[in-house]
């Protein structure tokens, strides 16, 4: 199941106005309070019966008063006074105003900044089932309703199988949805480790095809290990490049497979049209000091949060790291005594990550909900701080379905 938090829809919906009344060519004027013009005047009509007084006219006071009272309203101003609205919907609305309002607040500069400062809202769910939107009460019903109305969920756009192969929904980021399907020509009843992949704009009706994995390429993957049910590799979205001028156009695709002896993955990236290999890394390798085990290890649930992708180990307290920026495995500790498969990784902020975890107390049957958060020592490692325990009814089986990974923008 992903979440739907879409950027796309602050970026495509720019069509109402917010401020009515308001002439955007020209600075507002100043006001003057009735209660100085009026003392203003009266001072002025004493001064002719000063021999000493300026004769200073009343109009230049008042032209005076007017040009220290109206600053001019730059862009760089409207930019900061725009940022600073509260919703996305304000923005959306704001653009329509004027032409100049519509030019400052659709500039990407302006919205990689305002996103920075406004996270995406949480609109709804999305899984095989389809697009399941916030409802009433909940502060972004309204707008989920109508990005369920204008997007095609349904992905009718992408190119029909003959063989019946239906596309499956395996992850979203940034507004983008990535689906797969086995591909046309796999044959037999043996699941096929490469995929066809395609990645979507549900909102736009559009969609790229993936071109396949090369031969040379390929050939790293040897013996893989189911990671679900009948699924032999995990493709996913990689998060934008912060700070690249065209990180809202293109996007990356991980494809990661588990094999018996080593961890395989490879990287498309839109820019190029291509695939290139990331790591082979041997388990012996990856896992030295973790501890022996005879089988290999397999490691589900996958997390995103500041820049890493986390899942994990099925039978030790340990996580899989995958560092985006370097491109590079490690592994990790969970903290002790949390249920392995229920967590949730979160943005903690001051550069930090929090890990929201289940606990099942064995001696008394109660079960809390645990926050804790990654510290950094001084002498370069790091430990997991508990924050905050929250009990929850032990009658009932609870799970953790997701994070909106940021708890702090």
């Amino acid at each position: 199941m992903a979440r739907w938090s879409v950027d796309a829809v602050q970026q495509g919906l720019r069509s109402f106005a917010v401020f009515h009344n308001f002439d955007c060519h020209q600075p507002p004027s100043a006001t003057v309070d009735p209660s100085e013009q009026r003392s203003s005047l009266h001072v002025d009509r004493a001064i002719p019966d000063s021999p000493t007084a300026s004769q200073t006219p009343v109009p230049s006071l008042l032209s005076r008063r007017h040009d220290m009272a109206s600053p001019a309203l730059t862009d760089d101003l409207l930019s900061d006074i725009f940022l600073r609205l509260p919703e996305p919907a304000d923005l959306v609305r704001t653009s329509a105003a004027c032409v100049p309002f519509r030019r400052l607040v659709t500039d990407s500069a302006f919205l990689r900044r305002f996103r920075a400062l406004h996270p995406a809202p949480l609109l709804g769910f999305l899984d095989h089932n389809g697009f399941h939107p916030a409802l009433p009460p909940h502060a972004s019903a309204l707008a989920a309703r109508a990005v369920n109305l204008a997007a095609d969920f349904s992905f009718s756009f992408l190119p029909s199988s003959s063989a019946g192969r239906g596309w499956v929904v395996r992850d979203l980021r940034d507004g983008r949805v990535l689906l797969d399907r086995a591909p046309e020509d796999g044959g037999g009843d043996e699941p096929s480790v490469f995929t066809e992949i395609a990645v979507c704009d549900p909102l736009h009706r559009r969609c790229v095809l993936l071109p396949a994995i090369p031969d040379d390429l390929a050939a790293a993957v040897d013996q893989p290990l189911r990671v679900e049910f009948d699924r032999w590799c995990e493709p996913f979205l990689a998060p934008h490049a912060r700070g690249d001028p065209e990180d809202e156009t293109s996007f990356g695709v991980i494809w990661m497979a588990q094999c018996k002896a080593k961890l395989v993955a490879f990287a498309f990236s839109s820019s190029s049209g291509q695939w290139r290999a990331v790591a082979s890394l041997a388990w012996r390798d990856l896992m030295s000091g973790v501890g022996a085990s005879s089988r290999s290890p397999a490691f589900s649930g996958r997390q995103y949060a500041r820049g890493c992708f986390y899942w994990v180990m099925d039978w030790r307290d340990k996580l899989l790291v995958l560092d985006t920026g370097r491109m590079e495995f490690s592994i990790a500790d969970l903290p002790p005594g949390c249920h392995r498969r229920q967590i949730a990784m979160v943005e903690a902020g001051e550069g930090r990550v929090g890990m929201f975890a289940l606990r099942d107390h064995v001696a008394d049957g109660a079960v809390s909900l645990y926050y804790t958060v990654r510290q950094d020592d001084a002498d370069g490692s790091s430990h997991w701080q508990m924050e905050k325990t929250i009990p929850l009814d032990p009658e009932f089986r609870h799970y953790i379905r997701g994070a909106m990974e940021s708890l702090y923008n």
